[in-house]
């Protein structure tokens, strides 16, 4: 019997354990999380071995802070594992933990540092493993969402509209801005009871969720008024969508309970383009007029405020030919 041929080597347990403990393990992924300049808690992942930070949308991670230049800063991670945060001659400054960084001079970054890029924006530097970035991305989805039709709520609708117009103007698109009102609401309440008016809710949100595509940034902005900015190349283009919109919430049964339900929705729009583009505060001023005027006049249809201004200057320049 060749003994040689069938002897095996056995581990030990104890040197099992001390091969498992001395195994190589990758280093937890880094994040950077918003602390204060955006929507508090976003989570933003650092890929790879260098990502820059900055205003315009070439940065891997995009900041839309007025007082953040264009191409801020940068961060590198060396071939040890450890991160080098870089200035790249920014107007405002870039710190960490209060210290301002002198320009094209790599300072090294710990696990929980401060970071802040100009005037306003702080990040957090933090390692997470699997389970804690589950649970900050749990919380923090809880923060920015509507608890009962799971779309994104009005203060981060609010918070991240001046970034969604930006994005599409260096697309050199502009941003077409739907306020939505569901047709007669405390109607349902008051016939079907404020179950059914929930369950009327929640499927208008999956009917705007459908209508819609990933770019678009779509919200509840309180009771039975919804909003959506949509990237558009040009005025006709955001009435369309919005049309489009009114059509899909018109042809939609909703079941609450044993019954079937129907509604219709009014919708001012209005529209900034590329050539033409109008501020935040002006796109929602406008499109709550738009929508005021398609509630006025009936209902289940939309209004562009373009239309509005066209006709008040028609108004004007008769008025004063009248005058002469």
């Amino acid at each position: 019997m060749d003994l040689k041929a069938t002897t095996h080597v056995c581990v030990s347990p104890v040197q099992a354990e001390d091969e498992e403990e001395t195994q190589v393990h990758p280093p937890p992924p880094m994040f950077l999380i918003v602390v204060h300049g955006g929507t508090t808690g976003a989570m933003l992942r650092i890929e790879g071995r260098e990502t820059t930070l900055g205003r315009s949308l070439e940065n891997g991670h995009q900041f839309p802070d007025p007082t953040v230049s264009r191409r801020h800063a940068v961060i590198v991670h060396d071939d040890e594992g450890l991160a080098w945060l870089t200035d790249l001659g920014s107007s405002n400054g870039t710190f960490i933990d209060g210290k301002r960084l002198a320009p094209a001079v790599a300072v090294r970054i710990e696990d929980g540092a401060r970071l802040q890029l100009g005037v306003s924006t702080v990040l957090k530097y933090v390692s997470l493993n699997a389970r804690e970035e589950s649970f900050q991305r749990e919380m923090f989805e809880r923060s920015v969402r509507d608890n009962l039709t799971g779309l994104y709520n009005r203060g981060y609708f609010m918070e991240q509209i001046a970034a969604s117009c930006e994005r599409n103007r260096l697309r050199n698109l502009g941003t077409a801005l739907l306020m939505v009102d569901v047709d007669h609401f405390k109607r349902v309440n008051d016939a079907h009871g404020h179950d059914a008016g929930d369950a009327v809710l929640r499927e208008v949100a999956r009917t705007l969720r459908e209508a819609t595509r990933s770019e678009d940034l779509v919200a509840r902005y309180g009771g039975e008024e919804f909003v959506l900015a949509i990237p558009i190349a040009s005025v006709d283009q955001g009435w369309e969508r919005a049309d489009q919109v009114r059509r899909q919430l018109a042809g939609r049964s909703i079941r609450a309970g044993r019954k079937e339900l129907r509604v219709t929705a009014s919708i001012g729009v209005s529209c900034g383009t590329a050539t033409r583009p109008r501020t935040v505060k002006a796109l929602i001023a406008t499109a709550d007029v738009a929508l005021y005027e398609a509630k006025r006049t009936g209902r289940d249809r939309v209004v562009a405020a373009e239309r509005i201004l066209a006709e008040s200057e028609r108004r004007t320049e008769s008025c004063e030919a009248l005058a002469v």
